[in-house]
């Protein structure tokens, strides 16, 4: 009886071990984040009074045309950000582009066209090489494909920390990186 329950046990855990490590293969999240600077004129118009926010528009309308480029025919927006750099697959097959880009005082990390496969506990960091040693945990991927920012806490070198890494905690494997000094 008591081998039973053991055996039990044992299996429930091997079970919830296993999903815990399979489970993130068949789960891809799709994510499609507008760039930062254009989410604060987003986020700022929703605030403003209706006589700010007609000033606002007339302002606009009248600059049409003239300054103003058409958002999906430049890649990154070029007033706030350094160049995009491919993702580089390490572990695992990884598409897309990675830039670092700043609006105001924030910095942001930035991929566009993301498709990498999903892997339990997959972090972001922002690293001075290509791994973790030195690093700063930008937090847990928050999609496997699409367009999707990263915040950088404020006072990081992002001239140190050049290194954008997608990486597996819990096996200590990097997955991708980009080189955003290149």
């Amino acid at each position: 009886m008591n081998k039973k329950i053991i055996l039990s046990v044992v299996g429930v855990i091997v079970m919830g071990v296993g999903y815990f490590l399979l489970s993130p293969l068949w789960r891809n999240v799709t994510l499609d984040e507008a760039l930062p600077q254009a989410q604060v004129v987003k986020d700022n118009m929703e605030t403003m009074d209706s006589a700010t926010k007609e000033q606002f528009m007339k302002e606009v309308e009248a600059i049409k045309g003239k300054v103003m480029i058409k958002a999906d025919s430049m890649p990154v927006n070029a007033s706030t950000t350094s160049k995009q750099v491919l993702l580089v697959a390490r572990a695992h097959d990884v598409k897309g582009r990675a830039s670092l880009i700043q609006s105001g005082d924030q910095y942001f990390v930035r991929f566009e066209d993301l498709k990498t496969i999903n892997g339990p506990d997959l972090r972001i960091y922002l690293s001075a090489g290509l791994d973790v040693d030195d690093a700063i945990d930008l937090g847990a991927i928050r999609a496997t494909e699409g367009n999707v920012n990263y915040i950088i806490p404020t006072g990081t070198d992002v001239a140190k920390y050049h290194n954008v890494l997608i990486w597996c905690r819990a096996f200590g494997v990097l997955f991708s990186y980009a080189d955003l000094s290149s």
